[in-house]
């Protein structure tokens, strides 16, 4: 979808030929995995596009950008940067990589998250291991106050858009056994 897409663009502004590929391939493309709103929506706006291109090869479309996302960002899971979801034992410091779609929302767009009873600072980084989404949202995993539970909410605090859902990671009972993380003292 995303490739048909861009060629659709480079269409709209002029090259036939990413243009006569593009509309023959929306015109033979399945329809999205469930939950794949990304897909959906630019199908939702491509196909009316290249139906009135169809009928009317000259006509000239301006492109301009919508309001919001093309889907609601919401917060799914979380990984560690291997990729693994929990239940893995987190550890303070530790990079904990947010998943979901809000992967696809602008640099700088989610700023904080809540972690139990405590808020932490939202990075962007080049993904480890994603090629199709080769940015990332992640904080670092701040310490375990002493008498809070080892099971921690992890929800969005700030950012541009109201993100729904939320994951749980699970702090290391024992913090003495933890490594420091990089950069950390000890």
């Amino acid at each position: 979808m995303e490739e048909a897409a861009k060629a659709l663009c480079l269409g709209l502004t002029g090259n036939q030929a990413a243009w006569d590929a593009a509309a023959a391939a929306l015109d033979t493309m399945p329809p999205p995995f469930e939950g794949d709103c990304w897909s959906a929506t630019a199908l939702e706006v491509l196909r009316p596009i290249a139906a009135v291109r169809q009928q009317k090869p000259g006509v000239s479309v301006k492109l301009a950008p919508r309001p919001g996302t093309a889907c609601l960002p919401e917060l799914t899971g979380l990984e560690d940067s291997e990729g693994n979801s929990p239940p893995f034992l987190v550890c303070p410091g530790q990079a904990i990589v947010l998943s979901g779609n809000i992967t696809g929302l602008p640099t700088g767009t989610v700023r904080s998250v809540y972690v139990g009873a405590t808020t932490a600072q939202v990075l962007q980084r080049q993904s480890l291991i994603d090629t199709n989404h080769p940015l990332e949202f992640h904080f670092l995993a701040p310490p375990l106050e002493a008498g809070q539970p080892t099971t921690a909410e992890v929800s969005i605090a700030d950012a541009d858009w109201p993100v729904s859902g939320s994951a749980s990671l699970e702090y290391a009972p024992d913090q003495a056994t933890c490594t420091p993380a990089p950069g950390t003292a000890p």
